[in-house]
């Protein structure tokens, strides 16, 4: 049996959470307590050492990452719940952690409780809370993939591009190493765009700090340290030298 409890500072969302989970398709799940406040979840946690923590993001005038920062060392899988913060999301969504939206859907909670059944004997989690720590108030230095073995944190700075393949993307590194991670491209661009990566195609995304030269054409194409080269789409191509000029 799968020991589950829920943070939350808000009655009506442990409500309806716990509704959700009582009839979810995972029978395995057992809900094993509540909490709405950081000492009493630090408390929950500690006493039931549960497999799974819902954990929410704002908890009255603390945070999720108050709970995590007083437990480094817990096994627990973490999945968040949240209202709306953006950069919170873009935060979980580079450790790799699960993340739910409310009002929380029953099909995404499912799809939530699938990864985590599917995950539950990968990575370290506390090498995922430690590095999801490192990114709350300050850039994400590293971006967790998941692999068959765990999920692997890989500099920001060692990646030269990012290449779509379907629902997968290949992530292509500095030391010509390459990675196929079962996430889209789009999520790479949205995590990305902040760290000088420029999506120059609809299935390229560069971060131009690798840029060797522009070389012209109808959109062009650059050619990057590693000696690969990318087309450039013709719509992008005016954004692109603007922003290779601006460097």
């Amino acid at each position: 049996m799968i020991r589950a409890v829920i943070i939350d500072d808000e009655q009506h969302c442990i409500d309806r959470l716990s509704t959700l989970l009582h009839s979810t398709k995972d029978k395995e799940i057992q809900l094993a307590g509540t909490a709405q406040n950081v000492d009493d979840g630090i408390a929950l946690i500690n006493r039931i050492k549960p497999h799974l923590v819902f954990l929410d993001v704002q908890i009255a005038d603390k945070t999720g990452f108050d709970v995590l920062r007083a437990l480094p060392a817990t096994t627990s899988r973490i999945i968040f719940t949240t209202a709306h913060d953006k950069y919170a999301l873009q935060a979980f969504r580079f450790c790799a952690l699960d993340y739910l939206l409310k009002p929380i859907d029953a099909d995404e909670l499912n799809a939530a409780l699938s990864k985590f059944q599917e995950e539950k004997n990968e990575a370290n989690i506390s090498e995922q809370i430690t590095e999801l720590l490192k990114g709350i108030g300050n850039k994400p230095r590293k971006i967790g993939v998941p692999t068959l073995n765990g999920i692997v944190f890989i500099p920001v700075t060692d990646i030269i591009r990012c290449h779509a393949d379907g629902n997968y993307t290949e992530i292509h590194l500095s030391d010509k190493k390459q990675m196929v991670v079962s996430k889209t491209l789009k999520e790479f661009e949205l995590l990305l765009s902040d760290y000088n990566f420029f999506r120059v195609h609809n299935s390229d995304l560069v971060n131009l700090d690798f840029v060797k030269s522009y070389n012209k054409g109808k959109g062009g194409y650059l050619l990057l340290e590693d000696q690969s080269s990318v087309e450039v789409s013709s719509r992008r191509k005016e954004e692109l030298l603007k922003k290779l000029g601006s460097m």
